[in-house]
């Protein structure tokens, strides 16, 4: 596993482990050297006078036979140590158990340096006492001293504030960054929510000096975008109209001529102008200055499929509950729905399936299927670009401009949403639209 997949993938993770990582990484090297250098200086101090306390007790118990009692009396008076002669005489019959931890590395060496007995030691049978067994000319004594003689609580101590501070510090750090990363999400958002054509979220600036800028920077960039929108659609309302004036004269002549057959002809011409300019408009103006409202998705996808005048092909499939609502922009999605439902119909040859799916929290799914000649798979990432059209009988008609998926796709992306295009089961076309939650 590589070092670039173990890192936090977002930036709040990243900045907390900048802070974290080099936090624990300090406090390990801290907490093995104050370890070592504990036991090897406090502790070993402390075993060292355990041992030379020993060695008093049996010189004195050796040399004064007489005053056993009396001097275990006083040991455990004045050094804390239980001291008793076992019957036992085998000193084989005492086990050493495998010298492993650190206790009992610093026990055997001072035991060893201050004893000229032979020894041995327990530190494992009992929990709070360690047994200290020596073999003496009045037979083999067990010594019991308390273990924590043996140690220096202080290590504890540090160990429990050390890691006490560094949680607390990690809170503090915390709550810090968040206060940090929020308002970057705030801009997040707000890009996020432009992106789908809503332009009325509202971004505060918060934070440090930084993202107050970068927040300040993108609203002034959101309106000057906003105003570049609106003046195209302005110019773009201007050119409609000064376009079809002169078409509607046109009209009115041709209407004038006694030639039917001429007329009949320059008509479909004219009319034929009209619908083109009104695709090209609709494809320069995008979804114009139109707000996101909350619509009911199975109403608004019946009122769609409702005023179609050609729906023996189709069967619908909702799968969506009654109760749904999402925030779009009706007139421009109501188009783009439109526009596939009678692309569909058009080139389907018996049946077209529609298929509205509820994709849990994430959004639903809508789906237009046919029958028809479909579109070859070399040319779909082509059939989206504006004026681009297909030679074959699918898009080859007269009418046709090649706007019609580009807008369509163009809304859709506007709600934040993706079209996508696949065979269909049916031996045709599917067209899958998601639109977010």
């Amino acid at each position: 596993m590589t070092i670039k997949k173990m890192l936090p993938k977002t930036f709040f993770g990243r900045s907390l482990a900048i802070i974290i990582i080099p936090m624990l990484i300090l406090q390990t090297v801290l907490t093995y050297f104050f370890y070592e250098r504990h036991w090897e200086d406090v502790g070993r101090r402390l075993v060292l006078g355990l041992g030379g306390q020993l060695a008093f007790l049996i010189s004195e118990l050796e040399n004064e036979p007489s005053s056993e009692s009396n001097l275990f009396f006083l040991a455990e008076q004045n050094f804390l140590i239980k001291s008793k002669v076992d019957t036992i005489n085998n000193f084989a019959d005492y086990r050493q158990h495998k010298i492993k931890s650190l206790l009992d590395k610093t026990l055997s060496h001072s035991l060893k340096e201050r004893l000229n007995k032979p020894y041995k030691f327990d530190t494992r049978s009992l929990k709070d006492r360690v047994q200290i067994f020596v073999k003496t000319k009045k037979g083999i004594v067990t010594f019991e001293v308390a273990r924590k003689t043996l140690h220096s609580s202080t290590i504890e101590v540090f160990i429990i504030w050390m890691i006490s501070t560094s949680i607390l510090l990690i809170f503090l750090a915390l709550y810090f960054m968040r206060k940090q990363i929020n308002p970057l999400h705030n801009i997040m958002k707000a890009a996020e929510e432009f992106g789908k054509g809503n332009n009325n979220f509202k971004l505060a600036p918060k934070g440090s000096h930084e993202l107050r800028m970068l927040a300040k920077v993108f609203t002034k960039m959101r309106e000057r975008i906003k105003n570049q929108i609106k003046q195209r659609t302005l110019m773009l309302a201007g050119i409609g109209h000064d376009l079809r004036t002169p078409l509607t004269r046109m009209k009115l002549q041709i209407a004038l001529l006694k030639d039917k057959s001429a007329s009949g002809s320059l008509t479909n011409d004219v009319e034929e102008m009209k619908d083109m300019i009104d695709s090209y408009l609709a494809f320069a103006k995008g979804e114009g200055e139109e707000e996101n409202i909350e619509i009911n998705i199975y109403k608004f996808f019946q009122n769609i499929v409702k005023k179609n005048n050609n729906m023996k092909k189709v069967k619908i499939n909702f799968k969506v509950s009654k109760k749904d609502y999402f925030s779009i922009k009706p007139l421009a999605m109501k188009r783009a729905l439109n526009n596939l439902l009678s692309n569909a119909l058009f080139y389907a040859k018996k049946k077209v399936l529609i298929t509205v799916t509820s994709e849990t929290k994430k959004g639903i799914l809508i789906t237009f299927e046919d029958d028809g000649p479909g579109i070859p798979l070399n040319k779909r990432k082509d059939v989206i670009k504006a004026f681009y059209r297909v030679d074959q009988s699918r898009l080859s008609n007269s009418a046709n401009t090649g706007l019609g998926l580009t807008i369509t796709k163009n809304i859709v992306n506007g709600h934040g949403g993706n079209l996508e295009l696949k065979d269909s089961h049916l031996g045709g076309l599917a067209v899958n639209v998601f639109l977010p939650n």
